[in-house]
């Protein structure tokens, strides 16, 4: 045998023992395909919009509450309002009241003492705009004149309609006002230096 032919199977012989001996090989790897993470991004960020409003929608007005006060929807009494009813002759009354009584030497309070109501004189108002009116714990003349409808919450920011006497006693403008107890008061006006005034209850109107 020649030189060349033994190293051929000798190298024949070498690669079948090997061969034999190597462990079959398993795959190195297995490819996995993920996304990118720009697509990841554009994903998530597309999920998050469609959870939250367009910028530029539209959102709508929320519509105020409607008031459910029962001041505010509650209809003013007509005895407020009816100047007409006012026409006519009405007698001043003067409350009961409390006069202060004091000592004549040292001028200290001693007690007081319960003065009766009484009736004092009247007032006559004239449908063509015109009144009299006497009243004797303001005098004993009798005052004529002319008379107007108070102006809107003219009388202590009130609401009512009142008749206004123009320059009554002692040169003051008084009222006949209605007040919500259903009683009808005589007022007369303290007057400001701004022109306004405050309408001092003096005593209550009655008919016979």
């Amino acid at each position: 045998m020649s030189r060349s032919a033994l190293w051929s199977l000798l190298f024949t012989v070498l690669l079948a023992v090997g061969l034999i001996w190597v462990p079959e090989a398993e795959a190195w790897s297995v490819p996995v395909f993920t996304q990118p993470w720009t697509e990841i991004g554009i994903n998530e960020s597309e999920s998050v919009e469609k959870d939250q409003p367009a910028e530029n929608e539209l959102q709508e007005p929320e519509e105020p509450a409607q008031e459910t006060s029962g001041e505010a929807s509650a209809e003013i009494d007509d005895f407020l309002l009816d100047f007409e009813s006012l026409y006519g002759t009405w007698h001043i009354w003067t409350p009961n009241s409390f006069v202060n009584l004091y000592d004549q030497e040292d001028g200290h309070y001693v007690t007081h003492d319960l003065v009766a109501g009484a009736e004092q004189g009247m007032v006559v108002v004239n449908p063509d705009g015109t009144y009299s009116m006497t009243y004797g714990a303001w005098g004993e003349e009798v005052v004529k004149g002319k008379w107007r409808l108070s102006y809107p919450r003219e009388i202590n920011g009130e609401v009512l309609q009142a008749i206004v006497l123009l320059d009554g006693m002692t040169g003051t403008d008084w009222a006949i006002a209605p007040s919500a107890s259903g009683k009808i008061r005589l007022l007369w006006a303290m007057g400001w230096a701004d022109g306004s005034a405050t309408w001092i209850f003096d005593a209550e109107l009655h008919r016979k």
